[in-house]
C-alpha cells in the first residue's frame, strides 16, 4: 500500500468562492494554498475508510466557500461535486477567542470531505455522521475529552462517532469496524443496511448490550451525563 500512488484519487479540482469579509482575510493568511490544504486532507480522509486506492470512490471536484452568514459550516452535494461552506463570521468569533482557524477549519473539512468519500447506501443519517465525526476524532480534531454518558447509539456525531470508535478498540481482533461499516453501505449492496446485523456479526453481541456495557465504562471514568447545556 505504501507504493500506491493515493493523491491520484483524492486530488478533486478545487473552486474557491469567497467574499471580502475578515474571516476571509484572516483565513487566506493563514491558508495561502487551500488546494495543498484540501488534497492533504482529502487523502488522510480516504486511507482512514479505505485499504486500497482501487477502492476509493470518484469524487472530481470542491466548492469551498467562505462567507458570511450565521452558521458555522454546511455541506451540499454529492460525489463528484461536493459543497462545502464555512462561515466568515464564525472565525473571526473563532479567531477572537484565540482559536486557530487553520486547524478549526481542517477539522471541519475531515468531517466534511467524509461524507464525499464515504458510502452510504441504505445507511441511516445517525450512522453516517457518526462515521464522518468518528474520522474527525481519528485525524485529532475532536477531544476525548467531548465522550459524554447518556443518548444511544443513534444519537448521531460524536455521540455514535465515539461509540464506535470502542468498538472497533474493543474488537479490533476482527478487524477493522471503520473499514467494515464503510463497505456495508457500498452501493453493490443494493441498499440493505442493518446497523444491528454489522455489529452483532462484528462483535457477537447485541447493539444494545455494547451499549450498556460502553455506558458502564465511561461511568467508571468519571465520564460526565449530557445534559440540556451539553446540546
Amino acid at each position: 500500500m505504501n507504493l500506491q500512488d493515493w493523491k491520484s484519487v483524492t486530488s478533486p479540482d478545487i473552486e474557491y468562492i469567497k467574499d471580502e469579509s475578515e474571516g476571509v482575510q484572516l483565513f487566506d493568511e493563514l491558508v495561502p494554498n487551500l488546494e495543498e490544504y484540501v488534497h492533504e486532507i482529502c487523502e488522510a480522509v480516504a486511507k482512514w475508510l479505505y485499504k486500497d486506492m482501487e477502492e476509493v470512490p470518484y469524487f472530481e471536484k470542491l466548492t469551498f466557500r467562505v462567507e458570511t452568514g450565521e452558521f458555522i459550516a454546511w455541506k451540499d452535494g454529492e460525489p463528484p461535486h461536493i459543497t462545502v461552506c464555512v462561515s466568515s463570521d464564525y472565525l473571526v468569533k473563532y479567531h477572537a477567542k484565540g482559536g486557530d482557524i487553520k486547524e478549526e477549519v481542517r477539522g471541519i473539512l475531515f468531517h466534511e470531505l467524509t461524507h464525499a468519500y464515504q458510502h452510504s447506501s441504505g445507511q441511516e443519517v445517525s450512522s453516517i455522521e457518526g462515521v464522518a465525526d468518528l474520522v474527525r476524532y481519528l485525524a485529532g480534531y475532536i477531544p476525548l475529552e467531548l465522550r459524554q454518558v447518556g443518548g444511544t447509539y443513534t444519537s448521531s456525531y460524536k455521540i455514535t462517532g465515539f461509540f464506535y470508535d470502542w468498538i472497533r478498540a474493543t474488537y479490533k481482533e476482527a478487524g477493522d469496524f471503520l473499514y467494515i461499516i464503510n463497505q456495508s453501505a457500498h452501493p453493490n449492496n443494493g441498499g440493505k443496511w442493518s446497523l444491528e446485523e454489522i455489529i452483532s456479526q462484528f462483535t457477537g453481541k447485541e447493539p444494545e448490550v455494547l451499549w450498556a456495557q460502553y455506558q458502564e465504562e465511561l461511568q467508571e471514568q468519571g465520564i460526565h451525563c449530557i445534559t440540556s447545556k451539553d446540546n
